[in-house]
């Protein structure tokens, strides 16, 4: 069996002033991200908004263990290593 889990992360990033400056945290989110775990990771809502930063990420793996602790492992990382503030996280897990 196969088993996919979709993150979907809300952010706040109140100190940030511009686009520019959001695209750049953004940027360097997603590209941590994707080389310390191998999951998918878009920025999936908000982006002409300066102070918030929507992230979504999908996980597969035979194992539904591996996917809820990646998922888990992936915030927990986000938040150590950027100075943001987590406004909400939806989860969501599908078997194929």
């Amino acid at each position: 069996m196969i088993h996919e889990g979709v993150a979907v992360l809300t952010f706040r990033v109140a100190y940030v002033h511009s686009l520019k400056e959001k695209r750049s945290i953004v940027s360097s989110m997603k590209s941590k991200v994707r080389s310390k775990f191998n999951v998918s990771v878009i920025e999936a809502d908000h982006q002409d908004v300066h102070q918030s930063i929507v992230l979504a990420l999908s996980v597969i793996s035979t194992s539904k263990d591996m996917v809820e602790s990646t998922l888990q492992s992936i915030t927990e990382f986000l938040l150590q290593q950027f100075d943001v503030e987590l406004m909400g996280e939806e989860y969501y897990r599908e078997n194929y």
